[in-house]
């Protein structure tokens, strides 16, 4: 005698779980009944029925990266080729996929696993995404809407559609530099960076785009720091990255203007007053001068720059 199927995972009843959670506006809630109903049917071998739940939930939810991503696989399981081709571009124009530099190197099979990761956000006018100081990894794009972007209560700059921010977050571990405020109704992808993180390790397309952008942000934000000594062009100032292996000795008194900690952790030895104390150098620090002891703490990369105060460019050593 077949045994029922328990009310609690039958697909149909959460399908309709699915589409009540989402005429109320619990967005990662109905996400989450869809994709339990839609796995609900393929064990059964229903992948029509499926499909057809993945649709409703696109009706439901509107194009969410998460319901394209679900519909790409099964128009793909299904050998649907129209329908496929035609959920990718809709996916592509959703994500701004050839817009945005870090998306557009990706492969589809790459493209699809980041769109099963992305969350939506809605910022109202007037409204902090987050503050100056708030902990948090995630990466944004800006999809919809401006955002502006204040340090200390200044603008510093307004983030338009395409804009991608959040990537100092990421790399740095470490508070947010600024905060981010919507100047007009916005709609944002987030990118966690729990889920983002395994993907980097695996697809290197993605990894590298991310770390030419945190490459080019942190010395924007080293150039801000250092407002009497800025980082007038970046493309074409005197810049060198330089890698250490753990416990390796660093020298900061060459002919460079600055140092920044790019990846890894600098220790360096201090003599305050008579008393020798460590200091543990971390990402995003900038060293201008220092004469005295130091190692690489753990496997280190550094980016050391000399810039023409005149304007010119000047010759590393």
């Amino acid at each position: 005698m077949k045994k029922p199927v328990s009310s609690e995972k039958d697909p149909k009843v959460l399908l309709r779980q699915a589409e009540k959670a989402a005429a109320s506006g619990e967005v990662e809630k109905s996400l989450g009944l869809f994709e339990s109903s839609i796995r609900g049917y393929l064990r059964e071998r229903k992948p029509f029925k499926a499909l057809a739940a993945a649709k409703v939930a696109k009706t439901s939810l509107g194009k969410h990266p998460r319901v394209h991503a679900l519909l790409i696989r099964l128009f793909r399981s299904l050998d649907l080729k129209g329908d496929l081709q035609k959920e990718l571009e809709e996916s592509c124009t959703t994500l701004k996929k050839d817009e945005v530099p870090i998306f557009k190197g990706l492969t589809g099979e790459e493209f699809i696993e980041l769109l099963e990761i992305v969350h939506l956000v809605d910022v109202g006018k007037g409204r902090s995404l987050f503050r100056q100081h708030d902990t948090g990894e995630d990466i944004y794009l800006v999809l919809d809407g401006t955002l502006g972007v204040y340090r200390n209560g200044e603008l510093m700059s307004v983030l338009l559609p395409g804009d991608v921010f959040g990537e100092l977050g990421f790399f740095l571990q470490a508070s947010r530099s600024a905060t981010v405020r919507a100047l007009g109704k916005s709609r944002l992808a987030r990118i966690p960076a729990q889920d983002l993180r395994p993907l980097c390790r695996r697809f290197a397309g993605l990894r590298e785009s991310l770390e030419a952008l945190y490459h080019e942000r942190i010395l924007i934000k080293a150039g801000e720091e250092l407002r009497h000594n800025p980082l007038a062009d970046p493309k074409h100032d005197s810049l060198t990255t330089i890698r250490f292996s753990r416990g390796q000795v660093i020298n900061f008194d060459g002919p460079a203007d600055f140092t920044i900690v790019k990846h890894g952790i600098v220790e360096i030895d201090l003599d305050e007053k008579g008393v020798k104390t460590k200091r543990f150098l971390r990402p995003g620090h900038v060293v201008e001068r220092f004469f005295g002891p130091a190692r690489a703490n753990t496997d280190v990369e550094l980016i050391r720059a000399r810039i023409d105060l005149l304007g010119r460019e000047t010759d590393e050593g």
